[in-house]
């Protein structure tokens, strides 16, 4: 499977891992599955408390959704604490506010500790409003950040070059390179008993057993960090629901750089920050959010952003980069992390971070380790991996599985007119033979690879993404490469290979 065709800044500027692969059987005090923000953090916390740790990564370390992050390390996600305290009570949003800047200062301390040159920066963070409309949800989001401890201030001056309503200002936050700061998180856990795998996927675990097509990991605790659990008995797919968004980023002088970390408090979205590229300034903007599934052009959400980013800052020069990513929505907006089911005492995971992974996937590390060690929590109840909240989440918890529901029936219905002579290097298409279906794709060499859309997980039909070359499918996220492997969990098995005929 080659690159995908729209990589990431911080892939681009970073060097290619190449930890071993599994091969036979290892016991461990805890496998990690899964090489995110959430899995390479909680593996070092732990390895740094004594505990043997093995991690293992289908593919190579931070090439997910860690990888394609706009990578703002803050608390302000959006205008959120008002609807926390409505949901959750002052206590519930104050117990957020508190995790998210306990895992702002972790990864400030591992910055610190081990010497870590990752760019990382100290930048207010800026929720704004361009309509008057929104200014008296601002100042409520602003009155109910400061109930739950944060250092914020209502203000209608930015340095972003267009006019705004207001906005909530939280200071002391921070950007960061996510890569650089990964990778040399990921250098200090081998060694002493402790592993990093990659090129290894993770079939199933049984008991605290993980099993992979080389190999074993025997593990006293074992922690699935793969973005959606693959291993679902615990039903997170209907709780936590994927949505795709995009970013861009191009060359800006220093002069003309927003100072600050920026987002929208409306529809659509627009994410606003500067990265350090050497001697060089970008200006990143992303946005462009969708459900998987409702958009059949996701080429125009890139124009749209160029767009954007031309409009505002005519003097940047052409984009540079442009990336997309896939994060997990949770129906109450607060993340899943605890048990994977309530009888599994020793299998535990991390989920729906609704596009805040830099802090979510360290608090999760945090709150996993201690759960691992036996220390109590003042934040475990809120995060609770298990808990039922019908009247915060049932309106999202209805919409995204009526979404895939959806999906399941109609994209097995759809009429498709493609013909395989209509295909180019790099394109696919959903075709019909008789009354069966196939995915058909015509790689850059001209050899067509025909296969089953039925997806792996949960078998809902896969749809043709042409931005990223891949069969996504839209009920709960999987994602495939043009030949059928596997991309994105979560699945662990390839699309189903088909004769042409």
């Amino acid at each position: 499977m080659g690159a995908p065709p729209n990589p990431s800044f911080w892939v681009l500027t970073t060097p290619e891992t190449d930890y071993p692969a599994l091969n036979g059987e290892i016991d461990v005090d805890v496998c990690v599955i899964g090489a995110g923000i959430a899995g390479l953090t909680v593996a070092a916390l732990l390895k740094r408390e004594g505990k043997t740790v093995a991690v293992v990564e289908s593919k190579r370390i931070v090439r997910g959704a860690t990888g394609y992050t706009t990578a703002k390390v803050t608390s302000g996600h959006g205008a959120i604490y008002g609807d926390l305290e409505d949901n959750f009570g002052a206590a519930g949003a104050r117990i957020y506010a508190e995790s998210n800047e306990a895992a702002l200062a972790r990864v400030a301390q591992f910055v610190e500790e081990d010497g870590i040159e990752c760019d990382f920066e100290r930048r207010a963070n800026y929720v704004f409003a361009e309509s008057q409309d929104e200014v008296a949800q601002l100042r409520k989001e602003v009155d109910a950040a400061k109930r739950a401890g944060l250092d914020v201030s209502f203000t209608a001056e930015t340095s972003l070059p267009f006019e705004v309503a207001g906005a909530v200002r939280l200071e002391n936050q921070a950007q960061f390179h996510p890569r650089k700061y990964l990778l040399a998180l990921a250098e200090t856990i081998p060694g002493d008993g402790s592993h990093v795998f990659e090129q290894t996927i993770a079939e199933n675990v049984k008991g605290t057993t993980v099993r992979t097509k080389a190999g074993f990991v025997r593990a006293k605790d074992v922690i699935v960090a793969t973005q959606l659990p693959f291993e679902d008995s615990g039903f997170f797919f209907t709780k936590a629901h994927p949505h795709r968004s995009y970013a861009v980023a191009a060359r800006i002088d220093a002069a003309a750089a927003p100072d600050g970390m920026f987002i929208n408090s409306g529809v659509p979205t627009r994410s606003v920050r500067t990265i350090r590229d050497g001697e060089r300034i970008l200006v990143q903007v992303g946005g462009e959010g969708h459900k998987l599934g409702d958009e059949d052009d996701p080429t125009r959400r890139y124009r749209t952003l160029e767009e954007y980013l031309g409009e505002h800052w005519p003097q940047a020069g052409p984009v540079e980069y442009r990336w997309s990513t896939q994060d997990y929505m949770s129906v109450d907006r607060v993340p899943f992390i605890g048990r994977l089911r309530r009888t599994s005492a020793h299998v535990f995971t991390a989920t729906g971070f609704s596009k805040w992974g830099m802090t979510g996937g360290t608090l999760a590390a945090m709150l996993l380790s201690d759960h691992i060690l036996g220390r109590e929590n003042p934040w475990a109840e809120l995060y609770d991996a298990k808990r039922i909240k019908p009247k915060v989440s049932l309106k999202r918890f209805v919409a995204g599985n009526r979404s895939a529901a959806y999906h399941f029936v109609a994209d097995r219905l759809r009429s498709d007119d493609a013909d395989i002579e209509s295909l180019g290097p790099g394109d696919g298409a959903i075709m019909r033979k008789g009354v069966r279906k196939r995915a058909v794709y015509r790689d850059e060499s001209g050899v067509l690879h025909v296969l089953s859309p039925v997806c792996q997980h949960l078998y809902c039909h896969v749809i043709w993404n042409p931005s990223e070359q891949s069969w996504d499918c839209p009920c709960h996220g999987s994602r495939y490469s043009g030949e059928g492997e596997v991309i994105q969990g979560p699945t662990v098995k390839p699309l189903k290979r088909l004769d042409l005929e």
